[in-house]
């Protein structure tokens, strides 16, 4: 269960001036550890405007409550294979959106442009090979 989260940094670039013709955003989820008993889920979050308009990064960590056993198993999973399983992937990266979402909308009105898409609820389909899309 998320408890909390922290943003550790947030950035925001005006690289033109120009109209926005669509928005990029890549979530990258950057490590995943054990402290004080919880798990840290930590993570940067970039929304670019194209074409080369602006950029926002927000760099941040998720805190999530979870059982011992569980809070190993999801921490060694991330360490040897970078995986995370898809229903506590579908949590972390629904409350990364939302947090980048919000200072987003901050970072967005000091450069003078939109702000930033809320994305959607994510929602994790497993394939064949246990992959997710």
């Amino acid at each position: 269960m998320i408890i909390g989260g922290r943003i550790t940094e947030a950035a925001a670039k005006r690289l033109k001036e120009g109209d926005v013709s669509g928005l990029n955003v890549n979530i990258d989820i950057t490590a995943v550890k054990e402290e004080d008993g919880k798990l840290v889920v930590s993570y940067s979050h970039k929304t670019e405007y194209q074409e080369g308009v602006a950029e926002l990064v927000v760099k941040g960590d998720i805190i999530v409550e979870e059982e011992p056993k569980k809070r190993k198993e999801i921490a060694e999973a991330w360490k040897e294979k970078k995986f995370l399983e898809p229903a506590f992937a579908e949590d972390v990266l629904n409350a990364i959106g939302y947090s980048a979402a919000s200072i987003g909308t901050l970072l967005a009105f000091s450069l003078g442009i939109g702000a930033p898409l809320n994305l959607p609820r994510a929602k994790l389909n497993v394939g064949e090979k246990g992959k997710a899309s």
